[in-house]
């Protein structure tokens, strides 16, 4: 969960300026005041001018900015005001607060059109003495029912069947059709239809009432059914003499070419006299009805803009309920609103065996590469900008029933950086694996990722997908489709831009009617072409407005040109009287007030000059500073070549600066063991000496030099190596020896070096490499087997005396030891930077949950989760508000399922895992877990540690707060040495998550 916030620092070198005389001092400051004075000046007037001009525009076009603001909220006039705006906060906010201001405009004609439409459903609908009158005789057998007087009231009932894309692109598809036919929809409710959507008419209801005559035949409704028009054509069972009191219409992809024949003109003017229609669709079928010459007069009318009717009709009927909107809002505000570009890509696998696919992967990658919409990724060398640069934060939004997609892309620009040095960060909502329509929630959250999709700047959809279609088209947005694979290979082309941000007929009538009989029907109207991503099948149509696109941009050119200060003033001439009252007003208002601004904004330019000339000689950020701030207090030596380990002096600026400060010991004995290491390290003629009789088995009884060893070998995972690695460079350092360490793992690929001039590394031709791996406790040279043998003679020596010295704060031992020794290599900084600054730099507060099962088998656990795992507690805030009104956001970097100790990239990722947790400002860890000890000594967090469940149950209480940041020993001695410890060393206590473990404390 991440709450962070963003700091930018603007750094002066104190020491620089105070080094000057007091004349030049008094020099650099008055031309400082007088540039920035004139330049304070120079943008407030092209401030004004630029307000003026907007103002100007704004009184001119709109009358004022409040009408403008309202103009949003009514999306141009498509929304009629009144609602009750809390019981469906969605409805006026979604143009205000999330939608770009969209290029297509309702017409005049549609905006007339829908509040006649409002009008006629008020007095037909539900409830009203028309609708009870309609559906009086409906379930009855009566052939004459049709041409008895039912008043004027006709209906079109749409029934919910398949997806969620296929029910909202049919039942925009049918309030068209009720639109051009003066009828009233009706919306089945018997499935989920209330809980995703609030109701789009004034004063009335659009759901058919419960009580309808006909709904518990609905639902056998087929094109078998005898009142199903294209059944009826083929059995001649219709004419103008015997009118049937309803028709079933079945808008199916298995339609019939009888079917089809609903949109042609004479069949219309039959199916025009039924009072019912019941209407089965899957298919959005809006582009066929302008094969209709009686419709296309009217359409036209109504969508200048021919590509825009789902995107209008979307946007007045469709208004998500509160719950689903909180899910949208939640998820975009946590995650998408603070990017400075969103991608949505959608995937929908078209498969018997659904799931992930290499090659609809490698599909992805290619059409977004290709497309520029996503960079490639290159080498940590090969990277363009400097870590510590500004860089562009991407956002990608995926949609799937399968969660490896987004992991894939997540992985890929986690583990390296982007050719274009942009952040990218890659979310995905849900991944439920399998469709679940009319399941509540899994509904709720399609469509709000519908919704989220609606709102990114780009969005990559999947060939034939009702899903992408929704969302393009609501977000006035031309998708890049990707084609359909075939045979298991990605396509070449892998995707193509549409030409038309409106949905695909995807099985529209494959000829014309009439006239055009036997015409293809993607030839019958030049707006309707085709779709291009069944254009390999031939079928598919949808309206196209490319024709008519240079027109629009022509017309947006001359307004862009036209309505600036100076023009409009020129031009003044042409605008009415009011309009130009209006002007003549807004200029001398602002006129006079420059005049008083000017003083303003000398005197707070002069106050602000004299404060920065005052605080300068206090100014704390000096060049001396910010080296002992990259130097970590003195504990890092300098001199080392900055590029071939950024992290080494860089860690520090992703950290809050700490109160842990290194002793002056500490700080000597490392720059004392530093050129003790340099003197007896690898490749020195002392080591050389300490190793030439170290293949014999005898004791080493002569002077073999100055120099001793202590060789560190790696066992166990990641964290075990590192906890390790500091004790025993804690032992060296208070004992004086040279400590090397065993090569033969990935240490290289973790970690730089970290002492100057000289290695660490234990040369592979160390006499002892081929016997170290069979060391054991049972080695005739283990010092506990040589002890029981009586071999050696045991000693004390003074190390706490040593250890208080060189940390007074006790509980800083790892913290110092492990900023001092690890510092990830290029590869792995790479990885936490990116990871950082993608998702937990621009956080308010950042909480980490290191989450460790010790169970054989392990895996999830609902008693594990019920103290805390990623995804569900993704689904959570997701699905439901915080308490506090905080919004939470919950990333995980990797989820392998398996340790995979010593390769390569899995202990990269683990390694930078542990850094991005020691980076949060509070840590919940769980108990004995090597991971969380390092994370929270790195991060100087005092963790809250997860107790171990017994019997798979939630402990209670779940966790305890622990009182040091120190790891702990849990394997600690249990002899007396260890008791008389905890007796007489107040800064040592017994563990927390281990009762025989032991941890050090401080003593204040």
């Amino acid at each position: 969960m991440l709450k962070q916030t963003k700091v930018n620092m603007f750094q002066i070198s104190g020491d620089v300026f105070r080094a000057l005389g007091l004349k030049i001092k008094i020099a650099i400051t008055v031309i400082f005041s007088g540039l920035l004075i004139g330049s304070v000046i120079l943008l407030t007037t092209s401030t004004f001018s630029n307000n003026f001009n907007d103002q100007l525009l704004d009184a001119t076009l709109n009358g004022s900015s409040e009408s403008e603001t309202l103009h949003d909220k009514f999306i141009g006039g498509l929304l009629k005001p009144g609602f009750d705006e809390g019981s469906c906060v969605s409805r006026y906010t979604q143009s205000l607060l999330y939608r770009k201001p969209s290029p297509y405009k309702p017409s005049p004609y549609l905006v007339s059109k829908l509040r006649s439409y409002e009008k006629l459903h008020k007095r037909c609908g539900p409830g009203t003495k028309a609708y009870k009158k309609a559906t009086k005789n409906l379930g009855h057998d009566d052939e004459n029912y049709a041409s008895k007087s039912v008043g004027k009231c006709r209906y079109i009932v749409w029934v919910a069947v398949y997806g969620l894309g296929n029910r909202i692109l049919t039942l925009a598809s049918v309030f068209l059709y009720a639109l051009l036919t003066n009828r009233v929809v009706l919306v089945d409710q018997s499935k989920d239809i209330s809980d995703l959507f609030c109701e789009p008419f004034p004063g009335t209801s659009w759901l058919l009432p419960r009580d309808f005559p006909l709904m518990k035949q609905i639902d056998g409704y087929n094109k078998e059914y005898s009142r199903c028009y294209g059944t009826m054509l083929n059995n001649h069972a219709i004419s103008a003499n015997s009118t049937p009191r309803h028709l079933y219409l079945h808008i199916l992809h298995d339609s019939r070419d009888e079917d089809k024949m609903f949109f042609c003109t004479k069949d219309q003017d039959m199916i025009d006299k039924v009072p019912w229609l019941i209407v089965k669709a899957n298919v959005y079928f809006v582009p066929s009805l302008w094969f209709n010459p009686t419709f296309q007069t009217e359409l036209m009318k109504l969508f200048p803009q021919k590509e825009a009717v789902f995107h209008h009709l979307a946007r007045y009927l469709y208004h998500p309920t509160n719950q689903v909107w909180g899910m949208i809002t939640r998820y975009h505000d946590a995650h998408l609103a603070r990017a400075d570009d969103r991608l949505g890509i959608q995937i929908r696998v078209f498969s018997d065996k659904a799931g992930y696919f290499q090659h609809v992967m490698d599909q992805i990658l290619s059409c977004t590469q290709r497309e520029k919409l996503l960079p490639k990724v290159v080498s940590q060398e090969e990277s363009k900008l400097n870590m510590s640069e500004s860089q562009k934060l991407k956002a990608v939004l995926v949609t799937s029933l399968y969660p490896e997609y987004a992991d894939r892309l997540k992985n890929m620009f986690w583990e390296q950086p982007s050719s274009t040095g942009e952040l990218i960060e890659v979310y995905q909502p849900s991944g439920e694996r399998y469709q679940q329509t009319d399941n509540k929630l899994h509904d709720q959250k399609a469509l709000a990722e519908m919704y989220l999709l609606s709102l990114t700047d780009n969005i990559v959809t999947s060939a034939r997908s009702t899903f992408g279609y929704v969302a393009h088209s609501l977000g006035g947005l031309k998708p890049w489709l990707l084609y359909q694979p075939r045979d298991a290979s990605a396509p070449d082309p892998p995707c193509v831009r549409s030409t038309s941000i409106d949905p695909c007929h995807l099985t529209p009538p494959s000829h014309g009617c009439d006239a055009d009989w036997g015409t293809d029907s993607g030839k019958v109207v030049p707006f309707v072409k085709h779709c291009e991503d069944r254009d390999n099948d031939d079928f598919g149509s949808f309206s196209n407005a490319s024709r008519f696109e240079d027109i629009v941009v022509k017309h947006i050119q001359f307004r862009a040109s036209s309505c600036d200060g100076h023009n409009m003033r020129a031009h003044s001439h042409l605008l009415h009287p009011k309009l130009r009252f209006n002007m003549k007003k807004l200029e001398d208002n602002i006129l006079f007030k420059i005049s008083g601004m000017m003083k303003l904004t000398i005197t707070f330019a002069t106050c602000l000059v004299l404060s920065m000339v005052l605080l300068l000689p206090s100014y704390n950020i000096s060049n001396l500073h910010k080296s002992h701030l990259t130097t970590t207090g003195g504990l890092l030596a300098t001199g080392f070549d900055e590029e071939s380990c950024l992290s080494r002096y860089h860690q520090s600026s992703l950290r809050k600066p700490s109160p842990f400060k290194p002793s002056t010991n500490l700080v000597s004995k490392l720059r004392s063991y530093e050129m003790l290491h340099k003197r007896c390290g690898p490749g020195s003629d002392a080591y050389k000496r300490a190793t030439k009789q170290l293949g014999n088995n005898n004791l080493i009884n002569s002077n073999g030099g100055d120099c001793q060893y202590v060789v560190w070998t790696p066992m166990f995972g990641l964290g075990n190596r590192i906890l390790s690695m500091v004790s025993v460079f804690t032992y060296a350092l208070i004992t004086d020896r040279v400590m090397l360490v065993d090569q033969r793992n990935d240490i290289t690929d973790l970690f730089c070096e970290p002492f100057p001039g000289t290695s660490w590394l234990l040369p592979s031709d160390f006499p002892l490499t081929d016997q170290i791996d069979s060391f054991n406790r049972t080695h005739s040279h283990c010092y506990g087997t040589m002890l029981k043998n009586h071999t050696v003679n045991s000693t004390t020596r003074p190390f706490q005396t040593k250890l208080i010295k060189l940390f007074p704060q006790k509980d800083t031992v790892f913290y110092h030891l492990s900023h001092y020794l690890f510092h990830p290599t290029n590869q792995v900084w790479g990885m936490v930077t990116r990871s950082y600054n993608a998702y937990l730099s621009r956080a308010d507060e950042v909480l980490g949950l290191q989450i460790r099962v010790f169970s054989t088998p392990a895996g999830y656990f609902q008693h594990v989760m019920d103290q805390i795992y990623s995804d569900e507690l993704k689904n959570m805030f997701l699905e439901r508000p915080s308490s506090t009104g905080e919004l939470i956001e919950v990333y995980q970097p990797s989820g392998e399922r398996v340790q995979q100790t010593d390769k390569k990239v899995h202990d990269q990722k683990a390694l930078a895992e542990i850094y991005l947790l020691s980076l949060t400002d509070k840590l919940v860890t769980s108990t004995r877990s090597t991971f969380g000890y390092v994370a929270q000594g790195l991060g100087g967090l005092k963790p809250w540690i997860l107790y171990e469940p017994r019997h798979k149950k939630a402990p209670d209480p779940p966790c305890v707060r622990a009182m040091s940041m120190e790891p702990c020993s849990l394997k600690a001695p249990i002899s007396a040495c260890q008791a008389e410890t905890i007796k007489t060393t107040p800064f040592v206590k017994y563990c927390e998550d281990r009762i025989t473990g032991i941890k050090l404390v401080d003593e204040l």
